[in-house]
């Protein structure tokens, strides 16, 4: 009878974790009585892997907003000592993919022209899917005062 009552705990014990994760999570609360949500995504990062981990998580979070009712309105700013890797010889092809994947669905891309200056790389050599805007510090400035949220990623 012990063994019976020990066994069961330990089955119920052990169910609770599947049905706890078998519940879809969300973001409802955090997009509740959004139409829209405008954002502008200040990346900074100096790696390939890391640049592809980054395009996959804002694939996946535009595409999660939509889901959810939510149409994002979405700009990337590169800046910082990787913005080399923008240019056509240097681009992990995944991340050129997940770039014109984002583009299709109106995400807008830009890079600084300040940080190609200082990195020495060449923006006529600039992917097509990115446009060269001056300054993005600028372009942080101007979208955070539109309403736009700033998202860091590094």
């Amino acid at each position: 009878m012990l063994a019976r009552l020990l066994l069961s705990l330990l089955l119920l014990l052990f169910s609770f974790p599947v049905l706890h994760a078998a519940q879809k999570p969300d973001d409802r609360e955090a997009l509740a009585g959004l139409k829209t949500a405008r954002v502008i995504v200040d990346i900074r990062v100096a790696d390939p892997d890391k640049l592809v981990f980054n395009l996959q998580l804002l694939r996946e979070t535009y595409e999660g907003m939509v889901a959810q009712g939510v149409k994002p309105r979405m700009v990337i700013a590169f800046r910082g000592p990787g913005i080399g890797m923008l240019v056509a010889d240097e681009l992990d092809e995944e991340a050129l993919d997940l770039i014109r994947t984002l583009k299709k669905k109106g995400v807008r891309f830009e890079a600084c022209a300040y940080a190609m200056r200082v990195a020495k790389a060449d923006p006529a050599n600039l992917v097509a899917e990115v446009k060269l805007v001056a300054n993005v510090l600028n372009s942080v400035i101007g979208y955070q005062n539109k309403g736009y949220a700033l998202v860091l990623l590094n």
